[in-house]
């Protein structure tokens, strides 16, 4: 059964396998109990538990949901309970990631359609498998007007019913366009586009358009009538109907004053009177044809460009954007509006495919995206809880919600209605526990010398936000600045702030800022938030010698709705902390996505003294974590989030997990790494280039690049390899928006970087540098082997869901988009789903971690309560190495599993990965209360009635441990 409709009510219910009977005959939705009328499927459990783990596919037109399904029973074999979807909804066409959604209640159908979704939950449902689906709230894609609100906001500006749907502050730009939408979809200043011909009208039979390439916008109604004129009284143009031309003319006078419902009607009849008249289409295609002017004849353009600019959009240069753009769009893609959601009538227009999809049993989890660009993401989480409850298909257990949220050090998730977040603290906190904190600060030394830098990374940070706020969010930075000056003039104390003075000192403000965002409602700021702002003030007033301490004053107080100590009279207070509150909520706004642009796609790329902590949501300057501080960080989370997404890789990740624990290995061994660096950077000298009379690359670029190779390298550097790193290297000096941007685009020096690393590549060239280069990534090998198995390990049992994303499970060695969004590659998935080997292979084999992935997520498939709801208890290890393990219990309900990571032990490695005889000779674990015995769940290996395990013994065929204590009956 596809579908059901319940003929009373015209609800759709989706593929549903059961219906819920409850909400037929109470007249009101409510979480299902008994009255379920069973439909022939069987009833499935495992979908709507706790997930044993989830595995992200992203699709697009190369993997589609068909090829979704086919990997299903791979999946299963592998012992994944919950497939995890990137966006399905339609998008624009050609979107390799789906963010850019233009319809939220239709699937894709470059993606298959529904059809293929209902085949695809009947592969889930048939394994007993779960879906989560990636869901877009905060934003629509609005390229080409392909959004129908979108087109119609194009259409009638702000007298269109969607105008309400989406950001747009009318009044943000110069008088002369005011009530006007900047659309900054020109590739050159709107006057060059007009004259060189790219801007023309069309008429397609049911509206005229301006074309642009290959974008579509609809010409406003009342516009017509400048663009086509009176018809002329003449018979050739009406032969069959002489009243064509009378009714014509009328339609066109009464467009002219028409309001949006009056136009649509109007615009039906035009349509229908020219198909029916085609002497008056040919009438039509002559006038546009003539109104779109010559090229090479500027005075041709006049009437065009008097059309256009009666228009409720303004069509601009994207250059303008930063500066003049009055919707507010996700980070800084123009082409990517942001909706207003928290309107109860939005979050309903755009929630009725997935409330259906939930009440059919088809979803049963939610990701929110980017959670930190939503006006108020508390209120929303609570609508999409409520949402979610009242239409669960299934009784059994809570409805996950994700949200997609980075946290800064030593930030909590807010209290919302949600499972947890993606895992970015999880990635972060396992990152750190594999750096050596006395190399990581050796590394430092070794990097400051090699680069010659000057600025620590708290300035490279700093600088990097401050340019992102002043210009890819200036247009933003400057409506909050304008709005400030009006709350500041209506009090003595703070009159005399300047317009300019507020704006600088918003911007060091955010650029100070310790967080992606606060989240303070309109009632008042609580203690940890407020202080977060109170130190960012400081810090800024003391970074920025422009920054006047009275206007940070002012602009604090706003922020903490905190009344001057003497205020004037008010005549409308309430009204006053309103507005005041209003700006808060704007200013929070802004400060994630000028973290997110001056950080993960700035410093990250200007600063590389360790790229296994470039990474979203790490600290790149960290110099690791103590075991102590992660076992407090795992016990919190045990405690508060323990269904948190325990991720490693992601679409949105860097550099996959094993580069990252490549390159972690480099803070064990950073004299070698420095002097391998200054050895490279010797043979290489002579094929660096010149670029505006600087040499090329820069020591810092070279550093980064160097650091690259040894993360990526697999062995040789063959077509596809150089081409990989070329892509990465060319974004990443243009996120570094040093020498050039993707805003400034320097191709001479582009061109003299991307030489060198075709040179330093080509193996006639440069056969000694990649000799060595090989070495040395083989003396990384073993050690980074390990780090990959020790991840594996933590993910799979500390608390959280271990999140896989596709070909994670084996070693990848992936950079940033585009590098890691190729399709999932099935033969590999395959191979680690069936693998076989009975015992544990060599830690060093390409077996070693799919073996250990399928080995492990089976143990907690066996005990799903224990890894879902166990406590988490510290395990301190006595002896001369006690701080290379990290050990920790799992308890739950007379349950317990041991777990032993070794860490940051590459001084102990054989070439074969396994720990040198001795090692932990006289490393002990004592374990809290006697045991009847353990069993080592990869090796089989038993440890009877004991309370001490010797750690030599117990990693000595295989370097990790997960032990099961055997139950007492």
């Amino acid at each position: 059964v596809l579908a059901m409709v319940w003929s009373q009510t015209g609800e759709v219910w989706l593929h549903p396998g059961r219906i819920n009977l409850n909400p037929l005959f109470c007249g009101k939705r409510r979480r299902p109990s008994a009255g379920m009328l069973d439909l022939g499927g069987a009833r499935m459990s495992r979908r709507h538990e706790v997930p044993v783990a989830t595995y992200r596919l992203q699709l697009n037109a190369q993997f589609t949901l068909a090829d979704a399904a086919s990997a299903v029973p791979e999946l299963a074999a592998l012992g994944i309970s919950h497939v995890y979807l990137s966006p399905i909804f339609a998008a624009v066409p050609g979107s390799t990631h789906g963010y850019d959604v233009i319809d939220s209640n239709r699937v894709s159908p470059e993606l298959g359609g529904i059809e293929a979704l209902y085949v695809l939950d009947g592969a889930l449902r048939h394994h007993d498998m779960g879906l989560i689906l990636d869901i877009v709230p905060n934003h629509i894609g609005v390229f080409g007007a392909l959004n129908p609100w979108w087109r119609d906001v194009l259409r009638f500006g702000q007298r269109s019913g969607s105008a309400d749907f989406f950001d747009i502050d009318w009044d943000r730009d110069r008088n002369v366009h005011s009530g006007k939408l900047v659309y900054p979809c020109l590739g050159r200043p709107f006057g060059a586009a007009l004259e060189a011909g790219e801007l023309t009208l069309g008429y397609d039979g049911e509206e005229l358009f301006v074309r642009y390439f290959d974008q579509s916008l609809p010409l406003t109604p009342p516009s017509y009538l400048a663009a086509l004129g009176h018809p002329p009284p003449s018979p050739e143009a009406a032969r069959s109907d002489p009243g064509a031309l009378p009714t014509l003319t009328g339609l066109l006078e009464r467009l002219t004053s028409a309001n949006a419902a009056a136009a649509a009607g109007e615009l039906a009849r035009m349509s229908s009177l020219v198909a029916s008249e085609p002497t008056l289409r040919s009438w039509i295609d002559q006038r546009l044809t003539e109104c779109n002017g010559t090229v090479g004849d500027p005075a041709s353009f006049h009437q065009l460009e008097a059309v256009l600019a009666a228009q409720p959009y303004r069509l601009a240069y994207w250059r303008v954007s930063g500066e003049e753009i009055n919707y507010r769009r996700f980070f800084d893609v123009n082409s990517l509006a942001a909706l207003k959601v928290e309107d109860p009538r939005v979050f309903s227009a755009t929630h009725e495919l997935i409330a259906q999809l939930v009440r059919g049993g088809v979803v049963t989890g939610l990701r929110v995206d980017h959670v930190d660009g939503l006006y108020a993401p508390g209120e929303y989480l609570k609508r999409l809880r409520d949402l979610v409850d009242e239409s669960a298909a299934a009784g059994e257990g809570d409805f996950p919600i994700w949200v997609e949220k980075i946290l800064a050090r030593d930030e909590q998730l807010p209290t919302w209605p949600v499972a947890g977040s993606t895992g970015y603290d999880f990635l972060a906190v396992c990152g750190e526990l594999l750096i050596s904190a006395d190399g990581a600060r050796a590394m430092a030394r070794e990097y400051d010398s090699f680069t010659g830098t000057r600025h620590g990374y708290d300035d490279i940070a700093y600088a990097a936000r401050k340019q992102v706020a002043e210009r890819s969010f200036a247009g933003e930075a400057t409506a909050l600045a304008r709005q400030l000056d009006q709350l500041s003039q209506r009090g003595r104390l703070s009159r005399d702030n300047t317009l300019a003075g507020l704006r600088k000192a918003i911007a060091a403000l955010i650029a100070c800022f310790p967080v992606y965002r606060t989240y303070l409602d309109d009632d008042g700021a609580d203690a940890k938030q407020a202080a977060w702002i109170r130190g960012a003030a400081t810090r800024a007033v003391l970074q920025d010698p422009d920054v006047t301490p009275e206007a940070m004053d002012f602009l604090t107080r706003v922020l903490l709705l905190s009344p001057a100590p003497a205020p004037a009279p008010e005549p409308d207070a309430e009204t006053e902390r309103a507005q005041w509150a209003h700006f808060r909520r704007r200013f929070q706004l802004l400060t994630a996505p000028v973290m997110a642009k001056g950080v993960e796609d700035t410093t990250l790329f200007r600063y590389s003294r360790l790229l296994a902590l470039n990474e979203v949501g790490s600290a790149a300057d960290s110099n690791g974590i103590s075991p102590e501080r992660a076992h407090s960080w795992f016990r919190a989370r045990a405690k508060s989030w323990p269904a948190s997404m325990s991720a490693t890789t992601t679409h949105d990740t860097k550099r996959s997990e094993d580069m990252r624990n490549r390159l972690a290995v480099l803070s064990e061994i950073p004299r070698e790494w420095g002097s391998a660096v200054r050895a490279w950077s010797r043979l290489n000298a002579n094929k660096r280039r010149q670029a505006d009379g600087n040499e090329v690359p820069s020591r810092e670029t070279e550093h980064y690049l160097y650091q690259t190779l040894a993360g990526a390298w697999e062995g040789k550097a063959d077509e596809q390899f150089r081409a990989r790193i070329e892509a990465h290297m060319t974004k990443a000096l243009r996120e570094a928006k040093l020498a050039t941007s993707w805003t400034e685009v320097n191709p001479r020096y582009e061109e003299a970087v991307l030489d060198f690393v075709r040179d330093i590549l080509d193996s006639r060239q440069s056969g000694t540098f990649l000799a060595q280069l090989d070495r040395f990534v083989a003396r990384l090998g073993a050690a980074a082997a390990l780090n990959s198995l020790a991840l594996v390990t933590l993910k799979c049992t500390a608390p959280g869901i271990p999140d896989f994303y596709q070909g994670s499970e084996l070693p990848i060695f992936q950079l940033t988009d585009p590098d890691n969004r190729r399709p999932l590659d099935l033969a590999g998935l395959s191979r680690a789903a069936h693998e076989s080997e009975p015992g544990p292979p060599s830690p060093i084999a390409p077996n070693a971690k799919p073996w250990l992935t399928k080995r492990l997520l089976k143990v907690r498939g066996n005990a799903p309560e224990l890894f879902a709801n166990g406590g988490y208890r510290a395990v301190v290890a006595t002896g001369e190495h006690r701080a290379n393990l990290f050990c920790f219990l799992r308890e739950h309900a007379g349950r317990r599993v041991l777990v032993v990571v070794p860490r940051v032990v590459a001084g102990f490695l054989d070439a074969g990965g396994n720990l040198q005889p001795g090692t932990f000779g006289n490393t002990s674990l004592p374990l809290p209360g006697r045991s009847a015995g353990w069993t080592n769940c990869l090796t089989g290996q038993e440890h009877l009635e004991c309370d001490v395990l010797n750690a030599a013994e117990l990693l000595a065929r295989f370097p990790v441990a997960v032990l099961m204590e055997a139950e007492v009956h």
